[in-house]
């Protein structure tokens, strides 16, 4: 049996390992222009999500690979919402409902990077990561692989492990609960995956938790052990490499209803975050120019003032699309 505390540290450590990964250059290229865009109040970058993934630049560094092709999904952990934000609304908008989404590209190797990124406060990311936040969105996304191209002081490092560590934990505290009976880390996994797909607006195919799970299975199968017993279920590994149930009838239908309750809060924040990024969003039409185009191949130039009211462009861009047939 393993203590909760000697848990803990063998998780923090193996996160540490896959958060200090190399970065492919590609995904080098976006945080260092990520830094410069907010130098003034960087702490750190995050890069995760389906571009993360096993690159040809080192044995041991991480994605993209068709970078040209790729939207890369960062965090940006701040210490000044206002001065990330660039003004005092966005930055109001984005300490109520965290976080606020940006999007940039850069030039490339004869082509363009493109990546959406959001922006949170140390704080905030600590505080949203923990297994007594009832919403998942936070921990639903740092318990997948995560790496840090850009750390700022010392220390930084060590903190951002910490938090990995807190969002693997409270997805296993929330979903190991649910099982009558003996299940697999990718039992566990794929279930927890489903159960946070669910409590988004998310178009996730009903493969895409397995898909997600079997890209890093080895992953998943090194941080059951320790996660189940940081969160507290200890003695639970089974001799055929099965994990025995570690709720009762009672803690299980707890820990049905907080999903459900996951599902009604998660959706109705994610409306309320759309409603927010109309407003928030930085790039937003260029990034949706980009999605129409990879999508359709329907291109359209954006004006500046396009760019600058999406809101009241949005009608005559739709039927600009429309006529050239992006929507059929």
């Amino acid at each position: 049996m393993t203590a909760p505390g000697a848990a803990r540290a063998a998780l923090v450590a193996l996160l540490a390992r896959e958060a200090n990964r190399t970065v492919a250059a590609p995904a080098r290229a976006m945080s260092d222009a990520i830094v410069a865009r907010h130098k003034n109040c960087l702490i750190a970058t995050l890069f995760y999500g389906s571009c993360l993934r096993p690159a040809g630049d080192t044995p041991d560094s991480v994605g993209p690979g068709a970078a040209g092709e790729q939207l890369m999904d960062f965090y940006a952990v701040v210490d000044n919402l206002r001065r990330a934000n660039g003004g005092a609304l966005a930055a109001a908008g984005n300490r109520l409902l965290p976080p606020n989404v940006f999007y940039l590209e850069v030039p490339y190797d004869g082509t363009r990077l493109r990546c959406k990124y959001a922006v949170v406060t140390l704080a905030q990311l600590g505080r949203l990561v923990r297994a007594d936040t009832l919403q998942n969105y936070f921990w639903g996304r740092f318990c997948q692989p995560t790496a840090v191209p850009f750390a700022r002081g010392a220390g930084t490092r060590d903190k951002l492990a910490e938090l990995l560590a807190d969002a693997v934990t409270a997805m296993v505290a929330a979903t190991a609960p649910l099982f009558e009976a003996p299940f697999t880390a990718r039992d566990l996994w794929v279930r927890a995956l489903a159960e946070s797909y669910g409590a988004e607006l998310r178009p996730e195919s009903a493969q895409r938790p397995a898909q997600v799970h079997d890209a890093n299975a080895a992953r998943y199968a090194a941080l059951t052990g320790p996660a189940l017993a940081a969160a507290n279920f200890t003695n639970v590994a089974d001799s055929d490499g099965r994990f025995v149930p570690v709720a009762g009838p009672r803690a299980r239908r707890r820990a049905r209803r907080a999903w459900m309750m996951r599902r009604v809060l998660g959706k109705t924040f994610n409306v309320l975050r759309l409603l927010k990024a109309v407003f928030t969003f930085e790039g937003g039409a260029d990034y949706v120019a980009w999605k129409i185009q990879r999508h359709s191949g329907v291109r359209l130039d954006l004006s500046d003032w396009q760019r600058r009211h999406p809101l009241l462009a949005s009608p005559i861009l739709a039927l600009r699309y429309w006529r050239k047939g992006a929507f059929r």
